[in-house]
């Protein structure tokens, strides 16, 4: 069976979704950037979802002070998911600081957020920054890129 990648397209912000027609919009704008991919599709959640690579992780650091953050993400993760991510909000208990499970360094890279894009199979390795401009125009947001294989 071939393998899947989905070059997924999520908002900074986890709670935006925008309407209907930036999200349409906005899967124009990607599938003219990746027109060899299968399919170019968008979802949108009633909550804040954890969108990662579907692979393990290799690391997550705190952004405020570059220590490894897995010996106290997941306990951060359960608290967060008994109100559906509705408060990302934690304090990195490497350096104290206040932060949020959003702002976390993932490698590979996941987000959270309430809408997706996705292009499956697009056949690209990683897309530059100026590449999403005009995706991000069409979604009135920025958006971070998370790639998952299945």
């Amino acid at each position: 069976m071939k393998s899947l990648d989905f070059l997924i397209l999520i908002p900074t912000d986890p709670n935006y979704v925008p309407s209907e027609a930036q999200a349409e919009a906005g899967a124009d704008a990607l599938e003219a950037l990746l027109p060899r991919a299968h399919e170019v599709t968008y979802d949108m959640f009633d909550d804040v979802r954890f969108i990662d690579a579907g692979e393990a992780f290799e690391a997550i650091t705190c952004p405020l002070c570059g220590k490894d953050a897995q010996g106290w993400w997941e306990g951060a993760m359960d608290q967060a998911a008994e109100t559906e991510f509705e408060d990302l909000a934690v304090t990195a208990n490497c350096c104290g600081g206040a932060t949020n499970l959003n702002a976390l360094t993932y490698q590979p890279a996941a987000a959270f957020g309430r809408f997706t894009l996705v292009a499956t199979n697009a056949g690209v390795g990683n897309l530059a920054s100026e590449a999403l401009v005009p995706i991000e125009a069409a979604l009135d947001c920025r958006v971070r890129v998370v790639r998952q294989k299945v």
